[in-house]
């Protein structure tokens, strides 16, 4: 594997490409969110506008999992193809109940997600959504250690502003390590990425050197 730093520095510059290309198409759903909703101004989380669709997260990680399968330590162990069909189902429950941040949720409410997800899905495809849930083989391993780097990748160039909102949350870097970290420890190569999102995040709060420069539009 190239080295970390570089490895993620060069996805970043994909990200980036994806982030700001327009498509000629556009609901009139997003139309309206965007185009008549009043600017976002400070870190209000309760502002809608301020938050990705669930089909914006569906779809930033397949491009984590395309780019950075060839540089798993496990790279022969993982099917690519299985591993994407668990990435575009894993949050079919949240099209019936919402979102809900990752560091309150109960396991009631992870339950009832579960089975929400189950109703909505062919028989075939549960197989792999309970696959991805129990977390045992190598596919499902790779599927949801890039459901967690996809938040950190989103926020490593946009730290300042990603960073405030998560702590109004009531987040924490210690939490992310505690309750995210033990999922990538099965491939050192994504363990290393992991940790340099977490790096980035350390310095940033406390006042050092960055490791990857911010966007110019980050609150300062």
């Amino acid at each position: 594997m190239k080295d970390t730093k570089t490895l993620i520095a060069e996805f970043l510059k994909l990200q980036h490409n994806y982030q700001f290309t327009r498509r000629t198409m556009m609901t009139k759903e997003r139309f309206k969110d965007i185009a008549f909703a009043e600017k976002s101004k400070g870190l209000d989380i309760t502002d809608t506008t301020l938050n990705e669709p669930l089909i914006e997260h569906i779809g930033h990680l397949p491009i984590i999992a395309t780019y950075f399968h060839e540089h798993i330590e496990h790279v022969s162990k993982v099917d690519l193809g299985r591993a994407l069909i668990m990435i575009s189902i894993h949050d079919i429950g949240e099209t019936r109940l919402g979102d809900v941040f990752a560091y309150t949720k109960t396991e009631v409410q992870e339950v009832t997600e579960f089975e929400t997800a189950k109703s909505l899905l062919s028989p075939s495809l549960i197989l792999f959504l309970e696959e991805y849930e129990l977390n045992i083989s190598y596919d499902a391993k790779f599927a949801k250690s890039v459901d967690i780097l996809g938040s950190l990748l989103h926020a490593i160039d946009l730290i300042g502003y990603t960073y405030a909102r998560f702590l109004k949350h009531g987040g924490s870097i210690e939490k992310i390590i505690q309750k995210q970290r033990p999922f990538l420890e099965w491939d050192l190569n994504l363990l290393e990425i992991f940790d340099m999102c977490i790096e980035q995040a350390s310095k940033y709060e406390n006042g050092e050197e960055l490791i990857f420069e911010v966007a110019d539009y980050d609150i300062k």
